[in-house]
Formats: C-alpha cells, structure tokens, sequence
C-alpha cells in the first residue's frame, strides 16, 4: 500500500487520503506473486469485475427482474465449493515459495564459531546508514563468556564493570589484539 501511494501522491501534496481510496482497490485487485491471486479473490471467492463489466445482468439484477436465477444459483454454489480449493492451493504455493526463500536466505549465511574466552568486536548498527571513511562501525572488544544454541552468544564488557549481553552472533566478529606483548621479551 505504502508503495503504491508513494507512487501516486505528489511528495508535496498531501491528497494522499482522497488517492487512499483508489490504492486500496489497486492493491485488492492486483494478482500477487507468492499466492497467484488477488486478496478480493481469496476474500469474496469471485473474480474482479471492474466498472465496465457492470452492464452485464448478475444475479441480482436476475432476481430483481423474475427471471430464472436456479441456473446461476446453482454456479454460483458451485462456484462457493470450490473457494476452499483455491485457498488451499494458495496456501501450499504460499509455504513452497517461503520455502524457497528461505533456502536462498540460509545459503547466504555464513557460520561463525566462536569458543568462550575468545575476543569479539560488537558491530554498531547506529551507524550503518553513516557511510563515513574514517568511522569505526565495531565496538569493543568483548569477551565470550558462554555459547548459547542458535548463534546467540553472552558476551562481557572487559572494564572492571563487567556488563554481560546476549548478542547475535551475526553481530559478532572475531577480534585478533595485535598489540600483546610476551612477558619473556620484555
């Protein structure tokens, strides 16, 4: 809906309440990747009429005017029966495509393993949308203190406070400290 009133209305006018209208039917009416329909088809069972089909005789109109309305009844229930076959098939090819998003998504993830003690930088997601040269987007460094099922990590500040967080390990990287000094060389 948002994309289609971004579309739509003008970003200086503020007519987005009179086009809301007219987004709404857009959006109802449009026939959705993921499920194969539209959500008024799902909802009412039929497909859309739009305004110029209207001239058509419907079943109203038949059993307004007397004329023999058994006949579109009997399609109409027919039609009513079959509603909960499309639903279901909709849903099936809703998960089989959630499905296959889902396999895309997990095969871009990579496994981080980290073992308690190890050091980590925290990553600072603040600053994602600031793209400056010299600004660090890593905090830290941290410490490991246990592994928990499902890449979740509990991870302890190294200041004499001690703050223990849980943190994704997705928002974790392994920090290697160049800068330790063997207490033989000194």
């Amino acid at each position: 809906m948002e994309s289609i009133l971004t579309k739509v209305v003008n970003c200086i006018s503020r007519d987005w309440v009179d086009k809301s209208v007219e987004a709404t039917w857009a959006y109802n009416t449009t026939s959705k990747k993921t499920n194969r329909s539209t959500p008024y088809d799902l909802i009412y069972g039929k497909k859309y009429l739009p305004s110029i089909e209207f001239e058509y005789n419907t079943l109203r109109m038949a059993a307004q005017l007397d004329l023999d309305v058994t006949n579109a009844q009997q399609v109409r229930l027919l039609k009513l029966n079959g509603l909960s076959d499309l639903r279901m098939q909709t849903l099936l090819h809703t998960e089989v495509i959630q499905l296959q998003r889902k396999v895309w998504h997990d095969r871009n993830i990579k496994e981080k393993d980290f073992q308690e003690g190890d050091s980590t930088l925290l990553y600072d997601s603040r600053f994602k949308d600031f793209k400056r040269k010299l600004m660090t987007r890593w905090l830290g460094p941290y410490l490991i203190e246990k592994c928990h099922g499902g890449g979740v990590f509990q991870i302890r500040t190294i200041d004499e406070e001690g703050i223990t967080l849980l943190f994704n390990g997705y928002n974790l990287k392994l920090y290697i400290n160049l800068c330790i000094r063997n207490n033989s060389s000194i």
